[in-house]
């Protein structure tokens, strides 16, 4: 059973949102103050458009078949630290944390130790019922394997299509939990993304703010890459690959990310949400930025949280 935790509390959260103001964190912690505004262009990699409409959804697995469905694109990557960000409208926020964890290379003290600091924080801000911390990747410079190299595509890693009873029975399947009977539940999961070792300088992550995501633009694709988690048996459904989202490009995406991020502070992003009026997730990708030449490689950690939200 995965990791898990549970609070009680007598107000819902699963109403439509009547204002972007319910989290607004930026920057935290010393030095802050001085990171310079480095706004930005950048490649991309978005899904081709002809995938848009199509009855079968793409598959990607590895590079090769990453590059059969996708182009690059140059866009504007904003620098928004000190905006004033939620999860419930823009999807992502950047606020600190600074882990008592000395090293993520052991999984089993970061499965011990990180993935209750997360499950715990997250908790905190989204005010959620029950939290289950599914799982986490560890990404260096070390490119050989698809799954931990840094993304390169612009994607989210659950179908934004599907909601509400579909997804309580891949929470209870999947968790091995009863939500019980005379509950009405909503799910959310976000991300969590922080550097370790050293601060971001190279290759950062991007995400689409929320607000400028058309849901129209999203299409749905089959991941089957080394760390697929595929729904339970389902006739004419793959057994080998989770269905996973990707926007094609639209000139009203804003692309956002927070620079030089350092090892105290900590991205969280929403990947799906089935709670009406907020929003959906943040399609996200890494990429390249100038670095100075003797800038360390990027290294961070990634977690993935599912809230439980009861109505």
């Amino acid at each position: 059973m995965l990791p898990q935790i549970e609070r009680r509390v007598s107000s819902p959260r699963c109403e439509p949102v009547r204002s972007s103001g319910r989290i607004r964190l930026a920057a935290f912690g010393r030095g802050a103050e001085k990171i310079v505004s480095r706004s930005t262009s950048a490649e991309v990699r978005y899904l081709n458009k002809e995938w848009k409409g199509r009855p079968e959804p793409p598959r990607i697995g590895d590079a090769e078949s990453r590059r059969a469905v996708t182009h690059k694109r140059r866009v504007a990557i904003d620098d928004v630290r000190g905006q004033a960000l939620d999860l419930d409208t823009s999807g992502f926020i950047l606020t600190r944390h600074e882990s008592t964890l000395p090293s993520f290379r052991k999984r089993e003290d970061v499965v011990g130790i990180y993935y209750e600091e997360i499950g715990r924080f997250v908790r905190g801000l989204s005010g959620a019922d029950r939290v289950f911390v599914e799982g986490h990747t560890v990404r260096t410079e070390d490119a050989r394997g698809f799954n931990a190299a840094y993304a390169r595509y612009v994607h989210c890693d659950y179908s934004l299509a599907d909601n509400g009873a579909d997804r309580r029975d891949i929470v209870e399947r999947r968790y091995d939990q009863d939500l019980g009977s005379g509950t009405r539940w909503e799910f959310a999961w976000y991300n969590t993304w922080q550097p370790i070792d050293f601060p971001a300088h190279r290759n950062p992550l991007a995400v689409i703010d929320a607000r400028t995501l058309d849901r129209d633009d999203v299409v749905d694709y089959w991941y089957a890459g080394p760390r697929a988690r595929p729904l339970p048996a389902r006739p004419g459904k793959p057994t080998d690959a989770s269905l996973s989202s990707m926007p094609v490009f639209n000139p009203r995406q804003r692309f956002c990310y927070f620079p030089q991020m350092r090892t105290d502070e900590i991205m969280v992003f929403k990947q799906l949400d089935t709670r009406p009026d907020r929003a959906p997730g943040c399609p996200h990708t890494s990429f390249d930025i100038d670095a100075p030449p003797d800038a360390p490689p990027r290294r961070s950690i990634e977690v993935r949280v599912v809230c439980a939200f009861a109505c």
